[in-house]
């Protein structure tokens, strides 16, 4: 792998007797992880099929490494399931370091493909809210069906400048994740790309404007909150040179040490104005990942303010729409009807919050639970691909059987005669989607953009 002369003289100057270990790491296999969504399974047990397996990560409890040469990951039912993110390992520290509970308002600033998004989502445990932004229209479709696929339905999708989002939300967020764009030197070896495009023109760019989205999240936060900014590049100026001139003009902000330790002190010597640098951390190639920086800040103050309403009673009972879903549910699921649904155009929504109320424009709120047509109400497949609605009807098929291939195909499958109308289908215990039963058959409602040649 040839890279550029002056990017390798400012690791050299950057790493001193080190430089040799990440010269030799460069060399070799890149790694590769894959993180076990919680929402989804209940242990590492349910991920025993996976004799690919590797040993974890030091970075998550919930991350093991996987070879390299590896192939059909993505194509395992257990991924179509949801069961497991593949995630470079060190991007794994990030939300680790800042910590997410459970009824915390998340905010991801930069978040596509979703894989900060989705372990944040993981932690929240269906409590609590999910936002997650993705400026870049292109990306947007992709963090969409990663958050569908593991079963989040706690999620709102914003497409924003970071700039916009702050004058609708000050002060609004527990936790905001800063992800930013950066110069990608830590994806060197997976993307050729990276290697073409990097200049230190690229780099002080990048500096300039990832110093901008923390402006805008700085303004989002509420007091006492905590925002970890992370870039997978190893530039100081996209690092250390960001916290400090960030911390500069901010002085109720201050650097804490992240919930996991991982790689190593961030340098001093690019930042000697900034007070506990070394609890920024770093990660490097011969530390077990491609390569991270990860800051983790908390804001002064305390602030037990409610800005948004979380599952609000927005159940309009003059509405048609809406009193053909409820039938439906109660035919089909457990439990009492979402009292947080509601009817647009014919489309009904499981929204987890009312954000109408803050004057932003949502990709998506919730889940899409289905569609009424007439009379009758067709479900959509993020109604049965969630562990929080029990549907009364399951089918249960086995990762490594016939069934569950012939379904992923789009295929119709035999099935229990009892069964009856819609089923969730399940992939060793995962939601999995759904179909139709009758007589013996399921007809099969994976949806197509979905299924596997």
């Amino acid at each position: 792998m040839a890279l550029p002369e002056e990017f390798l003289a400012r690791m050299r100057s950057m790493l001193g007797e080190d430089f040799e270990r990440f010269k030799d790491a460069l060399s070799g296999p890149n790694y590769r992880a894959l993180r076990r969504n919680l929402i989804k399974t209940e242990s590492v047990l349910s991920l025993k099929k996976l004799t690919f397996l590797g040993e974890k990560t030091a970075f998550c409890d919930d991350a093991f490494y996987i070879p390299c040469d590896e192939k059909g990951v993505g194509n395992h039912p257990l991924h179509h399931a949801g069961a497991f993110y593949m995630q470079e390992p060190s991007a794994t520290a990030v939300v680790e370091a800042l910590g997410v509970d459970e009824g915390d308002i998340v905010l991801d600033l930069c978040a596509a493909p979703g894989g900060k998004s989705t372990q944040a989502a993981s932690k929240l445990n269906g409590a609590g809210l999910l936002v997650s932004n993705e400026f870049v229209s292109s990306r947007v479709k992709p963090l969409l069906s990663n958050i569908e696929r593991m079963g989040i339905v706690n999620a709102v999708v914003l497409s924003l400048r970071p700039d916009i989002i702050a004058e609708k939300c000050p002060e609004t967020f527990d936790k905001i994740i800063v992800d930013a764009p950066c110069s990608g030197e830590g994806m060197f070896r997976k993307e050729s790309a990276a290697i073409e495009n990097w200049s230190v023109e690229n780099v002080k760019a990048c500096a300039d404007r990832q110093l901008k989205i923390l402006e805008s999240a700085a303004k989002m936060l509420k007091k006492g909150g905590k925002m970890v900014y992370s870039t997978c590049t190893y530039s100081a100026e996209e690092n250390e040179g960001v916290i400090e001139k960030f911390l500069r003009s901010h002085n109720d902000f201050h650097l804490v040490k992240p919930l996991k330790d991982f790689g190593e002190p961030a340098f001093g010597k690019f930042a000697p104005s900034v007070e506990n640098i070394e609890f920024a951390r770093r990660i490097f190639n011969f530390n077990g990942g491609e390569g991270h920086f990860v800051a983790v800040m908390q804001r002064d103050g305390d602030d037990d303010s409610v800005i948004l309403t979380l599952e609000p009673d927005v159940y309009d009972n003059k509405s048609n729409d809406l009193k053909i879903f409820a039938e439906f549910f109660k035919e089909n699921f457990y439990g009492d009807v979402p009292r947080n649904a509601i009817s647009h155009n014919g489309f009904v929504y499981i929204i987890p919050a009312d954000i109408s109320k803050l004057g932003l424009k949502p990709v998506s709120c919730g889940i899409l639970a289905g569609v009424v047509k007439g009379n009758r109400f067709a479900p959509e497949h993020s109604m049965f691909n969630n562990m929080k609605y029990k549907p009364k009807s399951v089918l249960r098929l086995m990762s490594d059987g016939e069934k569950v291939q012939k379904f992923l195909h789009g295929e119709e499958i035999d099935c229990d005669s009892t069964l009856k109308g819609y089923v969730q289908v399940l992939c060793d215990g995962v939601p999995l989607g759904y179909g139709k039963a009758s007589n013996g058959t399921l007809k099969n409602h994976y949806p197509k953009g979905l299924r596997t040649l």
